[in-house]
C-alpha cells in the first residue's frame, strides 16, 4: 500500500516506483530515493536474485522479482528506474516504455549509436516522461558554476573550458572488477561511460556543440576500449572546451571520483577553478584571487549528485521542472559522443549535424492519459483463448466492466432511456481541451466552482475541461475509489449552464460512489444537461501547458452504458502555452 505525506492542501500520495538493476551503482539510487520526499521504491528486478534480496534486505523493500515483464504488471508502479548496465538494454526499454510508465534511465543508453537512437525515438514517442539519469550536471560545484557564469562573475563571454582527469582505477590485470566488471569488455569506455558526462557538463555550462576533435588511445592491454584521449569541443558562440584524460594513471587527489577532475573556465572578465575538493576558486581580472563561498555535500556519490538529479526528476513529474536531459535534450549530448568518436577514428575534426525533426512527430508530443489495463485491474478478466503452439496464433479473451478503468460513461448509465454508446456524437470527443489545474487535491473534496475559475478564467460554451487532480497516482489503493475528489453538484449545475462540452476526471468516477443519491445527481445533472463524461484519467501532471488536443474514442457498442477508451492528449511543442 502506498504512503501518503501532508503537503498544503490535503494528504499527497507518495509515487511508488520499480528499481531495475541491483548493481554497484543502484546503491547510490536506492539510497538517494530514501531521502526523497514523495518518492518510494517498492519493488526491486534483477536477473542475480542474490543481489536483489541483499538491496531489497538494506533498503526494506518487500517485493523482488527477476522477471521483468512480471514486476510490470505490478498495478501500484508511478515510475521506473533502470539501473543496468548498457547490454540490453533497447530490449529491456522496449518492456518499460511500454507498460505506459514515467522511466528515468541511467546512462550509457546503449552499447551502440544505433540502439540509443532507437531508444531515444521509442522514449520521446511514448508520451510519457523518460529523463536520462546522467548525474554530472547536478554535482553541486557545477550547478554553482553555471550560476557564477549566468551572473557574469568572470565577465559576459565564457571563452575556454579545460578539464584534466586520472582515474587510477583502470591499470592492471584486475582493472574494475571490484566495482563494474563490465567496464573490462565494453568496446567504448572512455568516451561512452565517463566522458559523455563531461560533453553533457560542458554542453549545460557552454551552450550546444558543433565540432568535435579527438585523439583516443589504450593504454591498459587487458581491456577491450578506449581508457585514455584528449577531446576538443567547438561550440555555436565560440566556446572552446577540451577534456584531456585517462583512466589508467594515478591522480594526487585522495577521490579522485568526487569531483572526476580540475577544472578551469576562463571569460573575458577573469576566471574561476574547481579542484577535487570541489572548491571553486574565482580570479577577476586585476583583481586577487578568492575562494567562492559555499559547502557542496559529502554525502552519497559526488557531491550526493544522484540525490540532486532524482529530485529533478520528482519535480518533472510534478510539472515543477523541464527535463534537462530528456530525450531530445540527451540526443544532442550522444550526437557529440558520436562525432567524438568519428573524429578519432578519422584523424580530424567532425562537424555535428543538427537532428532532423521526426516527420511523424513534427514537433508534437503524445501524452497517455489511459490506465492500464491488467487482469488485476477490477472489473477485467483476461484468458488465454488461442496459443501459437496449438492453433498457430496468440489471442485472448477479453472480459471488461464497462466502467472499468479509463472510461466513457453513456447516459444511460445514469438517466432512464438515456442515449447509449453507440449514439456519442464523436465530434465531442476529440478536439481542445483546457486543463483545470487543482494539483495534489485533497481526499473527498468537493471540487467547486470557484477552484475552476481560479485555474482556468472563464469557461466557455463548447469548452472540454480535464481536471488534474493528480488522483491518479491513487490508482491500486483503497483511497483511489473510495476517498476521491469529486464534483460537486453546483459545480455540476453551473457547467452545465456554461454548455460545457466535456468533463474528464481522474478518479473512477464524477461522484462519490458510496453515496447513491450524489452519485446518480451529478451524473443525470451532466448527462441532461449534454455533458460527455470521461472518468479515469491519468497522468494530466505530465501536460505543462494550458491546452491541449484530447481525443478518447469509446468502442461503438448498440445499447451501451460505457466502454473503456484510450484517452490522449497531443501538445503541440512549439506553440503551446507554459501554465
Amino acid at each position: 500500500m502506498s504512503s501518503v505525506k501532508p503537503v498544503q492542501g490535503g494528504l499527497r500520495p507518495t509515487r511508488r516506483g520499480l528499481l531495475v538493476g541491483a548493481g554497484y551503482f543502484s546503491d547510490f539510487h536506492f539510497d538517494a530515493w530514501e531521502r526523497i520526499e514523495g518518492m518510494q521504491i517498492v519493488a526491486i528486478c534483477d536477473l542475480d536474485l542474490a543481489k536483489a534480496k541483499q538491496a531489497a534486505e538494506k533498503y526494506g523493500i518487500e517485493h523482488v522479482y527477476t522477471n521483468l515483464a512480471e514486476a510490470l504488471t505490478r498495478t501500484d508502479l508511478d515510475f521506473v528506474d533502470i539501473a543496468t548496465g548498457p547490454t540490453g538494454r533497447l530490449e529491456l526499454l522496449e518492456q518499460v516504455i511500454g507498460r505506459g510508465l514515467p522511466v528515468i534511465c541511467q546512462k550509457p543508453l546503449a552499447n551502440d549509436e544505433q540502439c540509443a537512437a532507437k531508444i531515444l525515438e521509442m522514449a520521446q514517442s511514448s508520451g510519457q516522461p523518460f529523463m536520462v539519469h546522467d548525474n554530472f550536471r547536478f554535482q553541486p560545484w557545477y550547478r554553482e558554476i553555471k550560476q557564477l557564469i549566468d551572473q557574469g562573475v568572470i565577465g559576459g563571454h565564457v571563452h575556454t573550458i579545460t578539464m584534466r582527469t586520472r582515474m587510477g582505477d583502470g591499470w592492471g590485470d584486475d582493472a574494475y572488477l571490484d566495482r563494474q566488471p563490465y567496464f573490462q569488455t565494453m568496446p567504448r569506455l572512455l568516451i561512452q561511460e565517463t566522458g559523455v558526462h563531461f560533453i553533457d557538463i560542458f554542453r549545460y555550462l557552454g551552450g550546444e556543440v558543433t565540432e568535435c576533435s579527438a585523439t583516443l588511445r589504450r593504454l591498459n592491454p587487458v581491456i577491450a576500449g578506449e581508457d585514455a584521449g584528449v577531446m576538443t569541443l567547438r561550440f555555436e558562440n565560440g566556446l572552446t572546451a577540451t577534456w584531456d584524460a585517462n583512466r589508467y594513471n594515478e591522480p594526487s587527489c585522495d577521490n579522485p571520483r568526487y569531483t572526476f577532475g580540475e577544472m578551469w573556465i576562463e571569460g573575458d572578465g577573469g576566471s574561476l577553478s574547481l579542484d577535487s575538493d570541489g572548491m571553486i576558486h574565482v580570479h577577476p581580472l586585476g583583481k586577487p584571487e578568492f575562494k567562492h563561498p559555499y559547502t557542496p555535500s559529502k554525502l552519497g556519490f559526488a557531491g550526493d549528485c544522484v540525490y540532486a538529479c532524482q529530485v529533478h526528476f520528482r519535480d518533472v513529474l510534478d510539472g515543477k521542472a523541464a527535463c534537462e536531459t530528456s530525450p531530445a535534450e540527451y540526443g544532442k549530448t550522444l550526437r557529440a559522443v558520436e562525432a567524438v568518436y568519428e573524429s578519432a577514428r578519422q584523424d580530424r575534426p567532425v562537424r555535428l549535424q543538427k537532428a532532423k525533426a521526426s516527420p511523424a512527430s513534427n514537433g508534437r508530443r503524445v501524452i497517455d492519459l489511459s490506465l492500464p489495463v491488467t487482469p488485476e485491474m477490477p472489473g477485467v478478466e483476461i484468458t488465454t483463448a488461442k496459443t501459437i503452439e496449438k492453433e498457430g496464433w496468440n489471442a485472448t479473451t477479453l472480459s471488461l466492466y464497462s466502467h472499468a478503468g479509463t472510461h466513457m460513461d453513456a447516459p444511460k448509465h445514469f438517466v432512464p432511456g438515456g442515449a447509449s454508446l453507440d449514439a456519442q456524437d464523436l465530434s465531442v470527443c476529440c478536439g481542445p481541451a483546457r486543463i483545470v489545474s487543482l494539483p495534489d487535491t485533497a481526499p473527498r473534496h468537493l471540487i467547486s466552482i470557484d477552484d475552476v475559475t481560479s485555474s482556468v478564467g472563464e469557461v466557455y460554451p463548447g469548452d472540454r475541461l480535464l481536471f488534474q487532480t493528480d488522483w491518479h497516482r491513487q490508482f491500486g489503493t483503497p483511497a483511489y475509489r473510495n476517498e476521491l475528489p469529486r464534483i460537486s453538484i453546483e459545480l455540476a449545475q453551473w457547467l452545465v449552464q456554461q454548455q460545457v462540452a466535456l468533463i474528464g476526471v481522474e478518479p473512477p468516477s464524477v461522484a462519490d460512489v458510496n453515496q447513491i443519491d450524489e452519485l446518480t445527481e451529478v451524473h443525470q445533472t451532466l448527462f441532461r444537461g449534454g455533458v460527455v463524461i470521461v472518468e479515469g484519467l491519468a497522468n494530466l501532471d505530465q501536460i505543462h501547458c494550458e491546452e491541449v488536443e484530447f481525443i478518447a474514442l469509446p468502442l461503438k457498442i448498440v445499447g451501451g452504458d460505457g466502454c473503456p477508451v484510450r484517452a490522449i492528449a497531443i501538445v503541440d511543442e512549439g506553440g503551446s502555452h507554459e501554465r
